[in-house]
């Protein structure tokens, strides 16, 4: 039996196999469970999960999406209800299937030059060479940045999610601030033509956008920059990474990819279920209510633990085993309701064509630097490692 449960612990996070194994033993124990080191309850169970994020107007993010509250931020995450979807509205176009599927020559053309570079090796730095480029140029795409800016764009994602050891961790909260710093820098060139030459990228946007009739601020935009900087680049960057350690133990199932491409958007949501790059995110309650009968009082912090609801035996069949094939899927990494995370389908796009580019390309995975899983209590990011791989 569990006793306690320290929520707010990098060495929980940074442990992948011992948190999986706590949160099954706190699940058997029931749907919620109470840290009482932080005085948080966690949500452990994948409908409840759904419900809490369901009941946006019970359990807000306004108050503090992670443990510790940022007041006065403005990015679309850190709003609710009708300023939430007004803002998240301004750029939500540019995130549909649709507008996605058009992203695929430049998603393409990002992939065979990293591709190209690592191909005749034998090996590739999984981190460096491939997980973290990817979404770290499209981000850099996307928001208008120089393409040369997407190793600002990577480091600053890091530096952005660690926010839980801002205040905590003297170097953390030091490097949080330089990466503002740093692609604020960058941003406000950008910013300026933006006001009076706009392109067709998010910076463009904001820049010509109103919010209750009136424009948005630099302040303003410079938070929402930040915020795509780390949900654009470092999720993805996880899923990838960690995405293809997991083929390097199932050879099998990435050989069966390659011979049938059908299964890749099945094998995509199934490494999004196994990884689970965010461990969390956290609501806050507006007023009393339940958690699958368990009191909660307005004011109490509540977490929902990502990686359980995907782990959930009364959802998935075998949660513990690594299957492409698994049918029906509804992994809840990219969270639910409405704060749904709006690059969900880029994320996905990316995914695929990664898997569709290298699984024909490549055999024989095999890991020659085991992942140095990051302890962090915000993504189960990849710091480091090395796959050795056969050319077909």
């Amino acid at each position: 039996m569990v006793e306690t449960v320290d929520l707010m612990s990098t060495a929980f996070y940074g442990d992948i196999d011992g948190m999986h194994e706590t949160l099954r033993e706190l699940r058997q124990q029931g749907p919620v469970c109470r840290d009482d080191v932080n005085g948080i309850w966690g949500v452990l169970t994948h409908a409840d999960v759904i419900d809490v994020e369901r009941r946006d107007q019970v359990f807000c993010n306004g108050q503090g999406y992670r443990f510790v509250g940022a007041p006065g931020e403005q990015d679309t995450i850190a709003l609710d209800g009708d300023d939430h979807a007004e803002q998240r509205k301004l750029v939500s176009r540019r995130f549909t299937p649709r507008a996605v599927n058009d992203l695929q020559p430049v998603i393409a053309k990002v992939l065979d030059e990293l591709v190209d570079a690592f191909l005749d090796t034998g090996e590739i730095d999984l981190v460096n060479d491939l997980a973290a480029p990817l979404p770290a140029k499209m981000t850099a795409f996307l928001l208008g940045f120089p393409e040369e800016q997407w190793l600002l764009i990577k480091t600053a994602s890091e530096r952005l999610m660690r926010t839980d050891e801002v205040g905590r961790d003297p170097i953390a909260t030091g490097q949080f601030m330089e990466a503002i710093m740093e692609f604020s820098s960058v941003l406000a060139p950008i910013l300026r033509d933006a006001r009076t030459d706009p392109k067709d990228d998010l910076v463009g946007i904001w820049a010509q956008s109103e919010l209750k009739g009136c424009p948005m601020e630099d302040g303003h935009i410079m938070q929402e920059t930040g915020l795509f900087i780390s949900g654009g680049a470092e999720t993805t960057r996880t899923t990838i990474a960690r995405g293809l350690l997991s083929f390097a133990d199932h050879n099998d199932q990435w050989d069966a990819m390659a011979a049938d491409a059908s299964l890749i958007p099945g094998a995509v949501e199934e490494v999004l279920r196994w990884v689970t790059p965010l461990n969390n995110f956290f609501r806050t309650a507006t007023q009393d209510s339940h958690i699958a009968g368990t009191p909660v009082k307005v004011g109490d912090k509540v977490c929902l633990l990502y990686p359980s609801a995907n782990r959930d035996e009364t959802v998935f069949a075998d949660p513990y085993t690594f299957d492409i094939r698994r049918s029906p899927n509804p992994q809840v990494a990219f969270g639910f309701g409405a704060h749904f995370c709006l690059g969900a389908p880029l994320a996905r796009q990316e995914l695929r064509m990664l898997f569709a580019k290298l699984a024909p390309r490549i055999t024989n995975l095999r890991v020659i630097e085991p992942a140095d899983i990051e302890p962090n209590v915000f993504v189960g990011a990849v710091r480091s490692a090395r796959l050795g791989f056969d050319l077909r």
